[in-house]
C-alpha cells in the first residue's frame, strides 16, 4: 500500500496548489481494493511522512502534498551525516542502562574490563557492549594479565547482557538521527519562518524517538552466563512496542526469562540434601581449627561459587537447603545455645541441656550460626544431653531437679493428681489461634510466676509462591 498510496498522492499534489493532496480518508478511498479492509492505507501515510523528503502538511493540517523543497525528514537525513558516532553510542548506552536499571539486579553498566564489575553477594547484571567482553567479566575478577586471569570468585551471582553487533549499529543510526531532529528543534524552536518546520517536527520527533527507544533496548538481546552459556532473549520477553516508553521494565522482562528456563532458584526452591553433602558442603571454608564446621555465611558463599548451580539470587535458597537437610538427618545447626536436628534441638546452658521440641524454620545467615554433618563427632557434641544432677562449674546456674523430684504433667487429670502432692515449677501454655494467644496473660497472672517469657512461631505461604516465617522465643509479653 506504500507505493499506491504514494502515487495517489503525487499525482494529486501535481497541480502545485496550496489544496491538492490527501488526507488519510481520501488516501484511503482512493487506494483501496474491493478484496482489501483496514487501516493500512492510513498506516501507509503514516509511515511516509516519516521517510519521504518531499511530503509537507497542508495548510491547516487537513492532509500531506508532494513538493519541490525538501522537507524537514531530508534535512533529518542530511544534518545525521554529521552527529559523532561517539554522541550516539553514548546515547544508545544511556538509553539501554536507564532501561535495565531496577530493584532485581546489582547494575554493573559498561565496564572495560572484567576487574571494574568487583565481587559481590548480591545478585549482579553487567551490560556489556559485545559478548566478549561479557564472557570475560563473568568468567573473571582481574584479566589484566591474559596469561593470568583471576577467576571469578560468585560465578552463580552474575549475568552479562549484551548485544549483537548489526542490531547495535542499528540503533546507533537511530540515535544519529534522533540527535539531528532534536539539533534542528532547537535551532527553529522561534520565529514565524520556521513555523512550518515546527509542525513537521511535531508529527516526526516522537516517531523517532520511540524507534530509537524500540532498537535501543532490543539491541541488548544476549543473556551470558559465567559458565560461557550465550542465550538468546527472546521476543516474548522484551516489552511491546506500545510499553517501550514505560517505566524501565528490561530487569523484570530478564527475571522472567530466567525463571521460565530454569537458570535462576526461585523462593521456595532447595537443593537436594545429597546434593549439599557431596558437592556444595565439602567446599565451604570450614572453622579455623575445626574442619568439621562451616558457618552459615561460607556455606552460602560456597552456593555462590559452586559449579553446576543455577544463579543464586538471595538467602532463601540457603535457608531452605539447610532447613530441609536437618528435617532429613543430614545436618545439625546450631543457633547461640541450641542445636537443630531432625527431632527438636538440645537447649540450655551447660551442665542443664535438654532436649526440646523447637524445630529448626528459620535463621540468620551469618557467621553465628555454625553448620555440621549429622553423623560428625561435632554434632554428637552439640546434641549430647546433660545427666540431671550433675551440677554446674562455678557462675553456672543451678541444674534442675533430680527426676525423683520432677514430673510433667500433659493432661488436666495429671496435673490435678500432682497438684495434690508437687509444687509447680513451670507451667507452659501453647495458643494456636491469635484470639487464643491473647488470652494467655491473665491466664498465666493468677499462678504468681516468678518470671513470664513468651515465645511466638508464625509461618505462612505467600500469594506469589515461597513461605515467611517469623520465630521469637523466651521474650518478654
Amino acid at each position: 500500500p506504500h507505493q499506491r498510496v504514494a502515487s495517489a498522492l503525487l499525482l494529486e499534489s501535481l497541480p502545485l496548489e496550496s489544496n491538492s493532496g490527501l488526507d488519510p480518508a481520501e488516501a484511503t478511498l482512493a487506494v483501496l481494493r474491493p478484496d482489501e479492509a483496514g487501516h493500512e492505507p492510513a498506516e501507509a501515510l503514516e509511515r511516509l511522512v516519516g521517510v519521504c523528503w518531499h511530503l509537507y502538511p497542508m495548510p491547516g493540517g487537513r492532509g500531506y502534498q508532494f513538493r519541490y523543497e525538501p522537507n524537514i525528514v531530508k534535512q533529518i537525513d542530511e544534518r545525521m551525516t554529521r552527529v559523532s558516532t561517539e554522541d550516539a553510542k553514548s546515547r544508545v548506552l544511556a538509553e539501554t542502562q536507564q532501561y535495565f536499571n531496577g530493584p532485581e539486579f546489582k547494575l554493573a553498566a559498561w565496564p572495560t574490563q572484567a576487574r571494574d564489575v568487583r565481587p559481590s553477594a548480591d545478585l549482579q547484571l553487567a551490560l556489556c557492549e559485545n559478548e566478549k567482553l561479557a564472557k570475560l567479566v563473568c568468567a573473571y575478577e582481574d584479566d589484566t594479565d591474559p596469561h593470568a586471569p583471576l577467576p571469578r570468585g560468585f560465578v552463580n551471582a552474575i549475568l552479562a547482557v549484551t548485544a549483537t553487533g548489526p542490531a547495535l549499529n542499528d540503533a546507533v543510526d537511530r540515535a544519529k538521527r534522533l540527535l539531528a531532529a532534536e539539533e534542528i528543534e532547537r535551532e527553529v524552536r522561534q520565529g514565524d519562518s520556521n513555523r512550518l518546520a515546527r509542525d513537521q517536527l511535531q508529527k516526526v520527533l516522537p516517531e523517532l524517538k520511540r524507534r530509537f527507544a524500540v532498537q535501543a533496548r532490543r539491541a541488548f538481546d544476549r543473556i551470558v552466563l559465567a559458565g560461557g552459556q550465550v542465550y538468546p532473549l527472546d521476543e516474548k520477553y522484551q516489552v511491546s512496542e506500545d510499553q517501550i516508553l514505560a517505566r524501565p521494565q528490561g530487569q523484570a522482562c530478564l527475571k522472567r526469562f530466567l525463571d521460565d528456563k530454569s537458570l535462576i532458584y526461585r523462593d521456595g526452591d532447595a537443593l537436594d540434601a545429597q546434593r549439599l553433602l557431596t558437592d556444595v558442603l565439602p567446599g565451604a571454608t570450614p572453622l579455623p581449627g575445626d574442619p568439621g564446621v562451616v558457618t552459615a555465611k561460607a556455606l552460602h558463599e560456597r552456593f555462590l561459587s559452586a559449579p553446576k548451580l543455577r544463579l543464586v539470587p538471595g538467602l532463601g535458597v540457603v535457608r531452605q537447603t539447610v532447613v530441609r537437610a536437618v528435617e532429613a538427618g543430614k545436618l545439625v545447626v546450631k543457633v547461640g545455645d541450641r542445636a537443630f536436628d531432625a527431632q527438636g534441638c538440645i537447649e540450655g546452658t551447660i551442665g542443664a541441656r535438654r532436649r526440646g521440641s523447637q524445630r529448626l524454620t528459620s535463621f540468620p545467615v551469618d557467621e553465628t550460626v555454625l553448620i555440621t554433618r549429622a553423623d560428625g563427632e561435632v554434632a554428637k557434641t552439640w546434641l549430647a544431653e546433660d545427666k540431671l544432677g550433675s551440677g554446674p562449674s562455678v557462675g553456672q546456674p543451678l541444674p534442675l531437679p533430680p527426676p525423683a523430684q520432677r514430673a510433667v504433667a500433659t493432661t488436666w487429670e495429671k496435673a490435678i493428681e500432682f497438684a495434690g502432692e508437687r509444687p509447680l515449677l513451670e507451667l507452659v501454655l501453647v495458643a494456636r489461634t491469635p484470639a487464643a494467644a491473647n488470652a494467655l496473660p491473665a491466664l498465666a497472672q493468677p499462678h504468681g510466676a516468678d518470671s513470664l517469657s513468651l515465645s511466638v512461631n508464625v509461618s505462612c505461604v505467600l500469594k506469589d509462591g515461597g513461605t515467611a516465617t517469623l520465630v521469637v522465643n523466651d521474650v518478654k509479653p
